[in-house]
Formats: C-alpha cells, sequence, structure tokens
C-alpha cells in the first residue's frame, strides 16, 4: 500500500481512509481539523487533551451525528486505560472521587528527585534526555496539562462540565531537594496529584491539581518514573485502582493503536457524549487542605490510600 507524504490536511480529508489520528497537540488547528475529518466521514484518534477538555462534548455529538467515532484514549492517561475504564467498565456505577497521578513527565521528575536527592532542574534535564519531557515543560509542572485531563474525567465520571481553566492549580516548580528530604524524614514523598470530588448532594465540584506531601507506600508514594496511576472511588464498587505507563512516545503509541483498533473492530459503533450539566460551585484546594510549611498535607487522602 503506497504512502503520502503531505502538509496539506486537504488531501487527508479528501482522500478514502477510514481513521485520522491527530497527534500535533495545541487547541489550533488541532481542533478544526478534527472537525474537518469528522464532517469528510472519517472517524478520529487523538490525543489532544487540550482539544478535549475545551471542545470534546461538541465534537463527540458530531462525530455522532455523523455516523463515526472520536476515541481519545491517549489524550488522557497514556497507557493507562482510564477513559473505557470509566465510560465503560465503571459505567454502572455512580462515581464520586478520582484521586490521580496523571502528568508522567512531572512524576518522573519529582521521583528521580526523591531517588538521587537531585535538584529540580537535574531532574527535569533528565527526563528531557530519555523523552519524556517536551521542551517547555509548563504545562507539567505548572499543572495545567494535568487539570485539562481531570476536566475530561469530570465529565465522564460525574457528568460535570468544567473548564480547566477553572480548576485550582499549583505549580509543582517550587519542590526543592530540601522539601523532598523534610518528606523523606516523615515517611513520606512528594507527588503532583489531581484530584475531582462530586458532592451531588450541593451538587458541588471540588477539582484541584497541586504536588502533595503523601505516604511513601501509598499506592502514590509507589509510582515512579513516568508512571501514571488513578484511585477512582464508586458508591457501590469502592476504590478502583488504575494505572500505566503515562508518558513518553510508546505509551501514546499504544492508546492511540488501542483506539484505531477498537474502530476496526467495530466501525459502526458510537461514541455518544455524556449528558453534561454544569456544577453549582467548583470548589479548590482550600476545600480539601492546609497549605503546611513548605507542601499540602491532606490526612483524609493518606488514609484512604
Amino acid at each position: 500500500m503506497p504512502v503520502t507524504w503531505t502538509r496539506d490536511v486537504g488531501v487527508i480529508l479528501r482522500s478514502r481512509v477510514d481513521v485520522v489520528v491527530e497527534a500535533i497537540g495545541g487547541l489550533e488547528p488541532a481542533s478544526d481539523w478534527i472537525r474537518d475529518a469528522l464532517l469528510s466521514g472519517k472517524s478520529v484518534v487523538t490525543a489532544n487533551k487540550q482539544v478535549v477538555a475545551r471542545d470534546g462534548h461538541a465534537l463527540l455529538g458530531l462525530a455522532a451525528r455523523q455516523g463515526r467515532q472520536l476515541r481519545f484514549e491517549a489524550a488522557v492517561g497514556g497507557a493507562m486505560p482510564i477513559v473505557r475504564a470509566i465510560g465503560d467498565g465503571l459505567a454502572g456505577d455512580r462515581l464520586r472521587r478520582i484521586v490521580a497521578i496523571l502528568n508522567g513527565t512531572t512524576n518522573a521528575v519529582l521521583s528521580r528527585m526523591d531517588a538521587t536527592g537531585c535538584s529540580l532542574p537535574a531532574a527535569l534535564a533528565d527526563a528531557k534526555a530519555r523523552g519524556l519531557a517536551e521542551a517547555d515543560p509548563s504545562l507539567d509542572l505548572d499543572g495545567g496539562d494535568a487539570a485539562a485531563k481531570l476536566a475530561i474525567l469530570s465529565a465522564l465520571a460525574f457528568g460535570m462540565r468544567v473548564d480547566a481553566s477553572r480548576i485550582d492549580t499549583q505549580s509543582a516548580r517550587e519542590v526543592t531537594a530540601a522539601d523532598i528530604t523534610k518528606a523523606r524524614r516523615r515517611g513520606r514523598t512528594i507527588r503532583q496529584l489531581a484530584h475531582a470530588e462530586y458532592d451531588d448532594g450541593r451538587d458541588e465540584l471540588t477539582a484541584w491539581v497541586a504536588p502533595v506531601c503523601v505516604p511513601r507506600e501509598s499506592v502514590f508514594g509507589r509510582t515512579v518514573g513516568p508512571s501514571n496511576v488513578a484511585v477512582v472511588t464508586g458508591a457501590y464498587a469502592g476504590d478502583v485502582v488504575i494505572a500505566g505507563a503515562g508518558a513518553g512516545g510508546d505509551a501514546t503509541a499504544v492508546a492511540v493503536i488501542s483506539d484505531i483498533l477498537a474502530i476496526a473492530r467495530d466501525r459502526a459503533a458510537i461514541v455518544r457524549a455524556p449528558a453534561l450539566s454544569a456544577p453549582r460551585a467548583v470548589r479548590g484546594l482550600d476545600a480539601r487542605a492546609e497549605i503546611s510549611d513548605f507542601r499540602l498535607q491532606i490526612s483524609d487522602l493518606e488514609e484512604a490510600v
């Protein structure tokens, strides 16, 4: 089968291909290209969490109307299949809470600091050398990447529409080797956690991303390198743990190819947009945590995991 290389997206849209894979990143022109691909009668697989967080609901609706599929497993957890786990495997439960490491780059940096005692810049340089960090890691370290993923998961798990920009974030840039040492003396380490919890009685969503001091033996403390892990809590199933590689080209490729195979296995399947509503209130860190002298301490979370 011949391979065609082109810089003209119109060539792709006019072709007879069945599936378009979008992996360019950024909001534009990625969102327009996904929309145009669906309108041209093609299914789409994307790894773009920013597009899915902002436009995913509308694009899923368009895909359904076109009789095509939009799949985005790679946009959230890399090789950790959390989108399918929540959308399918836990669809019969009433989900209450998600606590997760959702950014493999930041986890690789923080766990490297913990293992070697090096500074954050040194750990970041190591992550870049291993292909685990972008040239500009701002979205990773400052929490924007995890916030976008958390917005996607809040829609899937709780049916809540929340703008990623409304999710409270604290940067991991200020974590120092001294902070890591202080945490170690207390049997803890520091991880960037993403937290979302929906209180349906009050119609309130608590959502934040921040570096958190967690027990070393917790599921989060034991997650090292570019790995992701999530604890999803349901009203009936209780805590369900999902883990997998979260950063790097290989992990992304696994999720992308898995989505392509899912479409190939059932080209007629329709992935419908979830019914979403806006919560009455979106709360941040002050609803769940107190700021300590160097990092967040969340006692009830420590007991739970």
